[in-house]
């Protein structure tokens, strides 16, 4: 998987999680701590798990992509993203990632500013009983106004 991410800080953050997780199938997020991604802060957003039918709850969205998006979400139900296209495709991102539990790594664009604009994004999972994904961890890192191949271009390790 690490040689379908483009963004070396995505990269990093891939093999980050794998040290962490160890031999586990998942780390738990006691695992991982933001000190150790400055890299990284302010382009993640953190997703709680919460019942079935799954619901999200957004723990964390980082400064640099609410700056982005023009609204916060930190603390709030995914149901309310105001993006409808983007709640979607989040949405859909969160279920597949529970059901699979594999990391994905995305490229695809969303309109933003009346432009689009092209992003990575490394999707991972984390569970605090070793077996089910309670919290999902999304790091995006949006390009410079240039798509990255076809608008909708995902892999999974």
């Amino acid at each position: 998987m690490i040689a379908s991410i483009r963004d070396g800080r995505l990269t990093r953050f891939y093999s980050y999680w794998l040290e962490r997780k160890g031999d586990r199938r998942f780390p738990a997020r006691r695992d991982i701590d933001p000190l150790d991604f400055p890299y990284l802060l302010g382009h993640v957003m953190m997703f709680d798990v919460l019942s079935h039918p799954p619901h999200f709850r957004v723990r964390l969205h980082g400064a640099k992509l609410t700056t982005r998006a023009h609204y916060d979400l930190t603390g709030k139900l995914l149901d309310e993203m105001p993006d409808a296209e983007q709640r979607a495709v989040v949405m859909d991102r969160c279920e597949s990632l529970i059901t699979s539990g594999e990391p994905l790594v995305i490229r695809r664009a969303r309109i933003l500013d009346g432009a689009s604009r092209a992003y990575e994004a490394l999707w991972l999972p984390f569970s605090e009983d070793g077996d089910h994904v309670t919290l999902l961890l999304c790091a995006m890192i949006y390009e410079n106004d240039r798509m990255l191949g076809s608008p909708h271009q995902f892999s999974r390790v």
